[in-house]
């Protein structure tokens, strides 16, 4: 599994998993900073990039609902929006194993939300895939 790390999440939190170890990219570092979400999507499913992100408006975006679906995307949405970076890399880091193991047995696409208590759903308020 490889970790796509959308803007809003930022450059530094996939540099510090790949520093211990971990398969993490970010918008940026990709090249694709400032592109359109539907290009970016369209290819983190094309290379199989388990996205995290903080914008959950994407599934409330029909051009980009459909890319999620249409590319076969995986992505894990944050549910308290922006977050500091330590708290993110604290989070992720606890649940990565979690991650590698929905990434390996559910199939695409789907969205899940990442609850401050570290705990994983299907739906998040009013947003699902």
């Amino acid at each position: 599994m490889i970790l796509l790390c959308d803007e809003d999440i930022g450059a530094g939190v996939p540099r510090a998993l790949k520093a211990v170890g971990y398969e993490a990219r970010s918008i940026i570092g990709m090249g694709w900073g400032g592109m359109p979400d539907e290009f970016w999507l369209t290819k983190a499913g094309q290379l199989g990039f388990l996205v995290l992100s903080c914008n959950k408006m994407m599934l409330k975006v029909i051009a980009e609902k459909d890319t999620i679906v249409r590319e076969s995307g995986g992505i894990i949405f944050l549910t308290n929006g922006e977050e500091h970076p330590p708290t993110v890399l604290r989070r992720i880091l606890r649940k990565w194993s979690d991650l590698e193991l929905l990434w390996n047995t559910t199939p695409r696409p789907f969205a899940k939300f990442l609850f401050s208590n570290n705990q994983l759903s299907d739906v998040f308020r009013d947003f699902h895939l």
